[in-house]
């Protein structure tokens, strides 16, 4: 592992480390922290820098990036572990050495998500499962495709569609923090398919508790219990 004195001159010392993501049935790709060495707490300690500790993960001269919180200074040295999305969304997996640069950004006042699946409606109290969800993470960067966990449907991502205040990443803990989600994608295509449904179909008055469906166009029948 190499720290960037040149860097460090400019008040952002930084690290080249070998990436690695967590296993796939690790909890840790449910959030936005890496493990990294102990030597980089070593450094960091050794600057007089407080926490909290994050940091800008990068390659390619800026080009991929995105920003995250610190799990552990146990990891081994030279080497960086990240959550499967981060991973994948900066194409780790092409290079042999991310840089790994200490940021400190404003504290969040608003996020707004987009959840990739209409499966996300199933959830009951959405934005309080949103809340609990994102206290896996310390730093939000617009653009980012995150995972969550939810007990409900699974494993979900979502993209970051909005931080305030404008900046390249906000931190997220003991912040008043608001929570909004647009339509999941998908949605009008659900929409419109169960329109489509229930065009052809109507309920036939009846006086038992299962009351007869009808597809209008067919003439067949199902039966659906009443409420």
């Amino acid at each position: 592992m190499l720290l960037d004195l040149f860097g460090l001159f400019g008040g952002k010392p930084s690290w080249s480390l070998s990436p690695k993501k967590f296993e796939g049935c690790n909890q840790n790709n449910f959030g936005g922290k890496v493990i990294v060495p102990q030597s980089v707490l070593v450094d960091l300690v050794s600057f007089q820098i407080q926490p909290p500790f994050t940091f800008e993960i990068s390659h390619s001269d800026g080009v991929f990036k995105t920003h995250c919180g610190v799990l552990e200074f146990t990891g081994e040295e030279g080497q960086v572990v990240v959550p499967s999305w981060m991973y994948q969304q900066l194409s780790m997996g092409d290079v042999d050495k991310v840089e790994l640069k200490y940021m400190t950004f404003p504290l969040g006042r608003f996020v707004k998500l987009i959840p990739h699946s209409v499966d996300f409606l199933e959830v009951e109290n959405p934005k309080q499962e949103l809340e609990l969800c994102l206290r896996n993470y310390q730093v939000l960067s617009e653009g980012d495709e995150i995972l969550f966990q939810f007990d409900e449907v699974g494993s979900m991502r979502f993209t970051v569609a909005h931080i305030e205040p404008s900046s390249s990443a906000v931190y997220i803990v003991d912040t008043d923090l608001a929570v909004d989600f647009l339509e999941p994608i998908g949605f009008k295509d659900k929409v419109e398919r169960e329109r489509t449904v229930t065009k052809y179909i109507e309920v036939v008055n009846s006086n038992y508790d299962i009351k007869p469906i009808r597809m209008k166009k067919l003439g067949l029948y199902m039966y659906k219990s009443a409420d």
